[in-house]
């Protein structure tokens, strides 16, 4: 792979997660090393008959924001369900003056097909053969992105990407998502 596609897999904009001020939750420093960053990672998993559920937070934007990212997702036991809630809740001394900017990426694969809804607060998902599936968010608008993902062979192939776009300020915020498979 081109050496700038290599670094641009590094960074968090890469990865279907929360990135603030589309700042890297950890420094890439110029020679592909990681730098300053999280430094305290927490990690809970649970399930019950409905669920199994993952509970994970990292401190990686308190030094540049006063924020940390917690997210947790719930999987139904059929499979047919995924609920997610991103965090962000204050801690420390810096705190955001007036407010920053987020993006919360979900890169989907090569062939799915999104079509936004007309409130901006979800889309629906489709892939031939495949039941469609339904995605839904609140807390934030909803974009849908040409991106690229890597294929098996470590090839760069187009595909499309849902964004949850929005801003949160120094008290934090929850922006709460959801995909459901529609039959």
């Amino acid at each position: 792979m081109p050496a700038d596609l290599i670094d641009a897999l590094r960074t968090t904009a890469a990865h279907s997660t929360l990135i603030l001020d589309d700042t890297n939750s950890t420094a890439i420093l110029p020679d592909g090393s990681l730098g300053r960053g999280v430094t305290d990672v927490v990690l809970d998993r649970s399930e019950d008959n409905d669920s199994s559920r993952i509970e994970a937070s990292h401190d990686g934007y308190v030094r540049s924001f006063g924020l940390i990212h917690q997210r947790r997702l719930s999987l139904g036991n059929d499979g047919k369900e995924i609920r997610g809630e991103d965090k962000l809740i204050p801690k420390g001394r810096r705190k955001i003056k007036e407010a920053a900017p987020f993006a919360i990426r979900f890169h989907l694969a090569p062939g799915i097909e999104a079509t936004v809804t007309a409130d901006g607060m979800g889309a629906i998902l489709r892939s031939p053969g495949a039941p469609p599936w339904n995605f839904r968010c609140r807390g934030a608008m909803l974009v849908v992105e040409e991106s690229l993902v890597i294929d098996g062979h470590g090839q760069p192939v187009g595909s499309l990407q849902l964004v949850i776009v929005g801003e949160v300020s120094g008290v934090g915020g929850d922006i709460g998502w959801q995909f459901r498979r529609s039959s």
